[in-house]
């Protein structure tokens, strides 16, 4: 079978990074960096598909889609988010279809965010500069057919930054013998990055029935559990401190949809998926920053 021609934005980020160590061999992935191809130049996105025609976009790069401190502030988040997207979307001549990673943050954060349907989009909309950018991608691809948006709430596993992301902050602070410092306990539907790489690549063979997935686990679990598991699977024993009491807002997908059309969905167990990213972190051991980690 001949292999599809895939333009990958967001190649050098944690999920691009990912994507390409698993389905670079089954496909043939274009992903040029930064220094490569600016996004959001349009001259210069057009002349790149235009003389690369390529089957499939897998749009993952954006901006401000994380707690790191630098995005506080910002005031152009959406406004790069949306020439990125924008650039690619007019170039529709040059490829066939176009997966877009959107986001949970679609729904507002502000609200608590669920079990949410697909179909409860809209019902609040979001003010944060990278959830407003992502619903207004969302609110394009409901009048195109060649967009499949694919809603993830919150996917781990290793490339991610360890600095902020919980997960892999809890793991490196435990083998650093810090303390595991949650802000607030909260419920999050947590996804491993290994499960949706095959998610992925689903839609990328097959075509899907909807524009819209809400793309998780369908289950939940909290930041208390997660660090207590973290610390039976390295055999440690650090201190969890809470600082703020009671439960923080929920963030959450229904993926009904999901299991109804997606071929041999199955998850990794959560257990396992903990214990392959502590072996990898204390494969770099030597290599994390141990101050960054405070």
């Amino acid at each position: 079978m001949k292999k599809l021609k895939i333009f990958l934005t967001g190649g050098g980020g944690f999920i691009g990074r990912n994507i390409l160590e698993m389905l670079g061999d089954k496909h043939d992935f274009l992903s040029p960096g930064r220094s490569d191809l600016d996004l959001t130049n349009a001259d210069s996105v057009f002349d790149y598909l235009k003389n690369n025609n390529v089957d499939v976009v897998i749009h993952a790069a954006n901006v401000g889609g994380n707690r790191n401190p630098k995005w506080t502030g910002v005031d152009w988040v959406s406004e790069k988010n949306l020439q990125m997207f924008f650039n690619l979307v007019r170039c529709k001549d040059f490829y066939k279809r176009m997966i877009v990673l959107g986001s949970g943050a679609e729904y507002d954060k502000r609200r608590d965010v669920t079990k949410v349907k697909e179909d409860d989009f809209d019902n609040s909309m979001p003010v944060d500069q990278y959830g407003f950018a992502k619903y207004i991608m969302s609110k394009y691809a409901q009048n195109v057919d060649f967009i499949t948006h694919l809603r993830l709430f919150a996917v781990y596993g290793k490339y991610e930054d360890y600095k902020i992301r919980f997960i892999s902050e809890a793991i490196c602070d435990v083998l650093l013998g810090k303390p595991i410092i949650i802000n607030q306990n909260v419920y999050f539907d947590y996804l491993y990055i290994n499960d949706f790489v095959k998610i992925l690549d689903n839609f990328i063979v097959n075509k899907p029935k909807q524009t819209f997935y809400n793309v998780g686990r369908g289950e939940t679990i909290d930041l208390i559990s997660i660090a207590k598991k973290i610390l039976v699977l390295t055999g440690k024993n650090v201190p969890v401190i809470i600082k703020n009491a009671g439960l923080n807002k929920e963030y959450s997908g229904n993926i009904d949809r999901l299991k109804s059309e997606a071929k041999n969905l199955s998850f990794t167990d959560f257990d396992k998926s903990l214990t392959e990213l502590i072996v990898y972190y204390q494969s770099i051991a030597s290599e994390l920053n141990n101050g960054a980690l405070i």
